[in-house]
């Protein structure tokens, strides 16, 4: 397992139910009415044992539970998510774990991780029930995001239950009207007469008169938590200050009780024992005595137990322990009552280190921050933030990195260099840009890119600059001169050398990525330099180099090169497999299995995906693939074969708009599509628009706009079929997109009547988009049709080569018009002499002058 396992024993562990604890039936009988459906909510203020309800409940279940029992520092997506796929996983001896971390190990978007995870526990046989205790302790709307999403498409054959103080963030009203949930609320958890007189009974404690317990029962109104303060008071009367209206806001008022009523009926040697103890959420004598200098605290820990003092075993048959959260907020605010600060500081840091020493160094830094002790917390992050990477909690740290920068404390240059490539990862580009700003200026002032700790990370930074001006398309130049510059120093050993960057999580195109530029296609002219130079240098043993073919061989297809861009694909599967990288390996059979559909080659297609599918592993990629299969089975003909396909792709079909579905949508829309239902696909289509604009993500607008144009030109309504494609255009004209219009046949005589309208001056709004561009699409479609027997036996690249050959061009005119490399040139050249059987140049000029050739000027010019 690669996530900090640390201290399970505490959070997936069904709390022990106190011998004395009351069984209340009345309460059992509404968990056993929920009967089949998905969610169940225990919720009510603090202490109304909403744990002990459930731990009863499943303690006299002799089925598995996975339980969970949520801490703040839980509020990290994928620290959460791994948590409760271990715990299932563990529960139900499934290897549901196996399959998920890698996945939950990137930055994946959730609707991922929870699509896979949801996949995985529906195939697992039997009633799966998992619990998740204190859900009010997370605050993370990305958790939230993904709890609606895991209990909207949960499995009939799994139960989930949560406990909480406060009102969840979650759809609760849709799901109540949907009729999934069962509620349990502070009225039922209330404590009846009778329940009150079986909690005296089972504690030994005589009662004077009925009064006694129904004045108990009035003030307290039912709350357990308060019956059981007047039990432990030693007083069967109710303490001075009672008040019910505080019992909803319980919170402040139990810490006060606990002050004056509890800790201070105790010896001062156990006080202290409780207060140093309190920072941990697991207690164990070995820890304890450490914290506290004591040689004795199992007999302590087992005395508290007896007492029934909010302490909860955790472990059968070894003395386990946690405090309940009650109080231990309440044992850290006597803390600063009572002690001087630095005495509080230095049982952070005492308790801090422990936490480090046994292996959770990331409750180990929270503690260190929560206490303020920066300089700690920051050595420790820079000492683990290998293992926080490759986690895939980046999300905690850069909470961490925010939390000691709101502080004004100097964070280390290597952690600020990772908290640059966080952000480039999630294509936060700006604020990339600005943390490099900040570091240049420390450079300046503290000249750290001389010292010998940081040259590794220094030539780290410089790659990545570079990395971030291809990502927003910004200057080539600077880029190729940052490269001969790192070229010029050498490779710089660090400890990241042997850590592979993430640069595909989840997209089916590498130029959805930001590598990719989000779909913004390089002008090949300008960036060919570049990638010469980064594959001929040190970078070309690097993934990063293969994803660069990837990019590549994507923009060549989209430019109608579909010959280079399977040369060039080749080359990124070579690196993909080399590296063992689904994320560079799908998107490149995805590519060849459209280039083989594109030319008709749907036997070769399928075979290739099929292929794919057995080598793969990961579920969302096999989904992606069967999708792309769909997709050919669509232009076969075959609409119910591509229907089928589609749908068993997935077990989750959602309608909603999310990262990484819209591959499987825009499929879903030509299905649609070819089904009749053109509002449908509208709508669905409409949406996926809608996100992309929204996301800047050019590859997708353009898709989805060529869609939209062909919906509305099923509904009858040309003007705004046209002026969709319109947008289309406009959004694919800067970056030269070609196969995405002419992939879709039934635009092409919409290109046409574009062309024609724009001739005549109508729609002058329309002038920007360049004329020639939209005409170069047409030339495409018409330039491919040819008469002569020989040119028919030339790739269309080919022809383009040998035209330019017969108007006179060179070898480096014809490199540069057609934005290809000399070295390619001569390939091509030698490959049309082979097929027009001669040997020269000057045999292949007088050959071809004698041909009437199709007008392809507009597409080379």
């Amino acid at each position: 397992m690669t996530v900090q396992m640390t201290s399970l024993n505490s959070k997936t562990a069904i709390p022990r139910v106190a011998a004395e604890a009351v069984e209340r039936e009345r309460l059992a009988d509404l968990l056993r009415y929920a009967g089949s459906n998905r969610l169940t909510i225990v919720r009510a203020p603090a202490g109304y044992g909403k744990t002990t309800i459930l731990s009863q409940w499943f303690g006299q279940s002799y089925e598995p539970v996975a339980w969970l029992s949520v801490d703040a520092i839980d509020n990290d997506p994928i620290r959460f998510w791994k948590y409760v796929i271990y715990t299932v996983s563990e529960t139900f001896m499934s290897e549901t774990d196996t399959t998920q971390f890698p996945l939950s190990n990137s930055h994946s978007p959730i609707e991922l991780l929870i699509d896979s995870f949801l996949n995985e526990i529906g195939s697992i046989p039997g009633i799966l029930r998992i619990v998740i205790e204190d859900y009010h302790l997370i605050d993370n709307q990305s958790i939230h995001d993904m709890l609606d999403r895991f209990i909207t498409y949960l499995p009939s054959n799994v139960r989930v239950y949560m406990t909480s103080r406060t009102k969840l963030p979650l759809p609760i009203a849709k799901w109540r009207v949907k009729g999934w949930i069962t509620e349990i609320g502070m009225e039922q958890l209330r404590f009846t007469y009778e329940e009150v007189e079986r909690f005296y009974t089972k504690r030994g404690l005589m009662l004077r008169d009925v009064a006694t317990v129904q004045q108990v029962l009035d003030t307290t109104e039912g709350w357990a938590a308060g019956i059981q303060l007047t039990s432990l008071s030693g007083s069967m009367t109710v303490a001075d200050g009672w008040n019910s209206d505080l019992v909803s806001s319980a919170h402040p008022f139990l810490i006060e009780f606990l002050a004056q009523e509890i800790l201070a009926s105790l010896p001062l040697s156990t006080q202290d024992f409780l207060i140093r103890t309190s920072l941990v959420n697991q207690l164990e004598p070995g820890i304890c005595n450490t914290l506290t200098n004591r040689t004795d605290s199992e007999n302590v820990l087992l005395e508290l137990e007896r007492s029934g003092l909010f302490i909860t075993r955790l472990h059968a048959s070894e003395p386990i322990f946690r405090y309940h959260h009650l109080f231990a907020d309440a044992l850290q605010i006597e803390m600063k009552n009572h002690y001087s600060d630095q005495e509080i500081s230095l049982n952070y840091k005492k308790t801090a280190i422990l936490l480090r020493e046994q292996g959770d160094f990331i409750s180990a830094i929270e503690l260190a921050l929560t206490g303020k002790l920066y300089e700690v917390a920051d050595r420790w992050i820079t000492a683990h933030i290998l293992e926080v990477f490759l986690s895939g909690q980046t999300t905690t740290f850069m909470r961490w990195v925010q939390q000691l920068r709101d502080a004004d404390y100097p964070v280390n240059v290597e952690t600020l260099i990772m908290n640059v490539i966080t952000f480039t990862n999630i294509y936060a580009i700006e604020e990339a840009k600005q943390l490099i700003e900040e570091l240049e200026c420390r450079q300046v002032h503290e000249q750290w890119k001389q010292k010998d700790d940081y040259q590794g990370m220094a030539y780290i930074l410089e790659t990545v600059k570079a990395f971030v001006l291809i990502a927003n398309c910004e200057d080539i130049e600077r880029a190729i001169g940052i490269i001969l510059s790192q070229m010029k120093i050498g490779r710089v050993i660090s400890r990241w050398d042997d850590i592979p960057m993430q640069y595909n999580q989840f997209e089916p195109q590498t130029l959805r990525t930001s590598l990719g530029s989000k779909g913004k296609l390089w002008a090949v002219k300008e960036v060919l330099p570049f990638l010469d130079l980064f594959r001929e240098s040190e970078f070309n043993e690097q993934n990063m180099t293969g994803f660069s073919y990837a990019v590549q061989a994507e923009a060549l297809y989209e430019k109608d090169c579909v010959y280079e861009a399977s040369i060039v694909l080749e080359e990124a599967l070579r690196y993909g497999h080399r590296f063992k990288d689904p994320s560079l390996i799908v998107p490149m059979y995805l590519l060849k299995g459209r280039i083989y559909a594109t030319k008709g080659q749907f036997i070769e297609a399928h075979a290739l995906l099929d292929y794919a599918i057995d080598t793969v592993k990961e579920s969302y990629w096999i989904s992606t693939l069967r999708t792309m299969k769909a997709y050919c089975y669509l232009l076969e003909g075959d609409s119910l074969r591509a229907e089928l396909e589609l749908y068993q792709s997935t077990a989750i079909h959602n309608q909603r708009v999310e990262s990484g579905q819209e591959f499987w949508l825009l499929i879903q829309t030509r299905i649609l599509l070819a089904k009749a239902q053109s509002k449908e696909a509208l709508e669905v289509v409409g949406r996926v628009k809608e996100k992309a604009l929204l996301e800047r993500q050019i590859s997708t607008i353009v898709e989805a706009g060529v869609l939209e144009a062909m919906c509305q030109l099923d509904l009858s309504d040309k003007e705004a079929a046209l002026t969709a494609l319109h947008e289309a255009l406009k959004e694919g004209a800067p970056y030269g997109y070609v196969r995405t219009f002419l992939n879709e046949i039934r635009v092409l005589p919409l290109l046409k009547e574009y062309v024609k309208l724009r001739q005549q001056g109508i729609h002058a709004e329309w002038d920007s988009v360049p004329i020639n561009y939209v005409e170069r699409l047409t030339a495409e479609e018409v330039g491919d049709s040819v008469q002569n027997p020989l040119l028919e036996m030339l790739t269309p690249r080919e022809r383009d080569v040998l035209q330019l050959l017969v108007r006179g061009a060179s070898n480096s005119e014809i490199a540069s018009q057609l934005f290809l490399s000399e070295g390619t040139v001569r390939v091509y050249l030698s490959k049309v002499y082979s097929k027009l059987g001669v040997d020269s140049r000057t045999k292949a000029v007088l050959l071809a002058n004698k041909w009437e050739w199709p007008d392809r000027s507009k597409v080379i010019k």
